[in-house]
């Protein structure tokens, strides 16, 4: 293959592979994050929607078998003459609201007495055995067959609980009242519009122990689903399987992902058995993401046409200069003779072709420029063997525009050039030295010292750097002794560091005052300055390597003060200064000060 179709087909595998991979990925991988968060919040609503019926139901017959037990139900006794207990009744219908849709009485011989609405009064209800017998913690209460009206948007659940009689053992009767089952199914309505996914597209069901279904959202009711066992295995499933996918063929909506939850009843009743499950269709939950698809395919396609687009212009860039360089040397080849060099393309082909012309032109004019070349590449060659030796090449470097600066035939702009390479020779000088420093730190030589003497000693030394600036630069000796056994050296290249920066740093009228104190643990010196400070997020950065907030520093000389502190055993900290500036904070152990007496004495 030619370079160029080569250039093209490594253009086009590095561009729409990745993009390709990373498309499919980002997709499957949303893909199943979604999954798993709706199959979690659909779990999570079950157990919601279970946990509001049981204590629904809890409530409701709680109520009916409190109700049985009270006084005023002996009027049944008396066929309720005063109606007392139809008033009764009317009462809690009225408080309750749109809970129960009747409540009555009956007697022992199955006849109405007292109800809250009167025309049932002295009607004899058909008998319905009773369906499911809730054992509360205060007696019994019973439900019998739940009640469906038409076309299946309410139903009520009748509720009894017997009416003991307190004056002899036996039973007066049964208050029974008809629950609004309505409520319940307004209560799976809400939860499939308002809480799963935010989506109306969510159903509920609620089934009995059977895997008959009792309760159901509006779409589930309206396609004649309720007390029907359609769904039954779904039922069966859901004791084993918190949360399913399953084929939702018989809802009519295509695949579904399912979260059920069993019933726990409330508080001391048990419950019945029952299990809610809500579903919601794997179209629904997966719309987002397969829009997301069809916009990455969309941009997967425009980067394709963009990618070939540009393949084609970089490879043709790209082989151009190399087919013409190579072209022109193949006529130099066979004929020995220079025609016009191709012109130059860009980037380091461009410098390819320049150099390989100059070269043949060089070859050509004389053997003096060959043996000159020859001998740059065994320089090139040693230079290349030596590389590691950082500092031997920079001592050329500076040597060499030293003796060119000698020159009296340089320009202004080659002299300018010249200070440009011995400046940054020196810096580069500066660093390597610091980067020893850092990873090669000289063991310290102990010395009884007299720490007041090295301080002195170095603020001697930067004094006039200070006054040029306009800088205060004074010291305050406070500790009883000074004795140190410490490197003097290496102390004095401490104090050097922490004194140059306030002076680079301080504006005209600034000021830095050096303080010992004596402590309980040790010696203490402060370095405090009224400059700008340091942030206190940054505090405890500027010990580390290369960490500088001053535009030209390298950020190693706090890094060598702190080796050389830790080294003596010592204790380097930034703090805010008391003079609204930066304090440096130096701590020597009372083992070295104590050493230092027993030294001098």
């Amino acid at each position: 293959m030619t370079i160029r179709s080569t250039l093209l087909i490594f253009f086009l595998l590095m561009s729409l592979v990745p993009a390709t991979i990373l498309t499919a990925l980002a997709f499957f991988q949303a893909r199943q994050a979604v999954k798993i968060e709706i199959m979690q919040n659909l779990e999570e609503e079950a157990s919601a929607l279970m946990e509001q019926i049981d204590r629904m139901l809890f409530e409701r017959l709680e109520n009916v078998h409190t109700w049985s037990h009270l006084e005023i139900m002996q009027e049944i006794r008396v066929e309720d003459v005063d109606k007392r207990l139809s008033q009764f009744l009317l009462h809690l219908k009225k408080n309750y609201g749109e809970v129960y849709k009747t409540l009555y009485c009956v007697n022992a011989k199955g006849t109405v007495i007292a109800a809250s609405d009167p025309s049932l009064v002295g009607r004899t209800p058909s008998g319905q055995p009773a369906w499911l017998t809730a054992d509360l913690p205060s007696g019994k209460a019973y439900l019998e067959p739940l009640l469906l009206d038409r076309p299946n948007e309410a139903a009520s659940l009748p509720i009894r609980a017997p009416v003991d009689d307190v004056f002899q053992a036996g039973e007066l009767g049964n208050l029974q009242v008809l629950f609004d089952w309505t409520e319940i199914f307004r209560l799976l309505d809400k939860s499939g519009q308002n809480h799963i996914a935010n989506d109306s597209e969510s159903l509920a069901l609620l089934f009995d122990r059977t895997g008959r279904i009792i309760a159901a959202s509006a779409p589930l009711r309206r396609q004649g689903l309720l007390l029907s066992d359609q769904l039954a295995s779904w039922g069966v499933r859901a004791d084993q399987e918190p949360v399913m996918e399953d084929t939702g063929n018989a809802l009519g909506v295509g695949k579904v992902l399912v979260g059920s939850a069993q019933s726990k009843g409330y508080q001391h009743f048990p419950g019945f058995g029952w299990s809610v499950l809500v579903v919601h269709p794997i179209a629904v939950a997966f719309a987002p993401i397969e829009r997301m698809a069809t916009a990455f395919i969309l941009l997967l396609a425009l980067t394709s046409v963009t990618a070939i687009g540009v393949s084609l212009l970089v490879a043709g860039r790209i082989a151009r200069p190399i087919i013409q360089l190579t072209e022109f040397t193949r006529h130099f080849m066979h004929s020995q003779q220079l025609v016009d060099p191709p012109q130059s393309g860009q980037w380091e082909v461009g410098e390819l072709t320049t150099t390989f012309t100059r070269m043949i032109h060089d070859l050509e004019k004389s053997k003096e420029n060959l043996v000159r070349a020859a001998k740059l590449a065994v320089v090139g060659e040693m230079a290349a063997v030596m590389a590691h030796e950082v500092r031997t090449p920079l001592g050329i470097l500076r040597s060499s525009a030293q003796m060119l600066q000698r020159e009296s035939s340089l320009t202004a702009e080659g002299r300018e050039m010249l200070s440009f390479l011995l400046s940054e020779t020196d810096r580069l000088n500066n660093l390597i030295s610091a980067l020893l420093d850092c990873a090669r730190p000289r063991p310290p030589r102990f010395r009884p010292c007299h720490l007041q003497a090295i301080i002195q000693r170095v603020t001697d030394l930067l004094l006039p750097q200070a006054q040029r600036k306009n800088i205060a630069l004074t010291c305050e000796f406070n500790a009883a002794t000074d004795h140190l056994s410490c490197d003097e050296e290496q102390m004095v290249q401490v104090f050097l560091n922490l004194l140059i920066n306030p002076l680079q740093i301080l504006p005209s009228g600034g000021q830095v005052i050096v303080r010992t104190q004596s402590s309980g643990n040790g010696l203490i010196v402060y370095i405090d300055d009224n400059g700008p400070g340091i942030d206190e997020a940054h505090r405890q950065h500027v010990f580390d390597p290369f960490f500088t907030l001053r535009e030209g520093g390298i950020g190693l000389g706090l890094t060598v003060v702190q080796q050389i502190v830790r080294a003596h055993g010592g204790t380097i900290v930034a703090e805010a200064s008391p003079m609204s500036g930066a304090r440096f904070c130096i701590s020597f152990p009372e083992s070295l000060r104590t050493h230092a007496k027993a030294g001098q004495s």
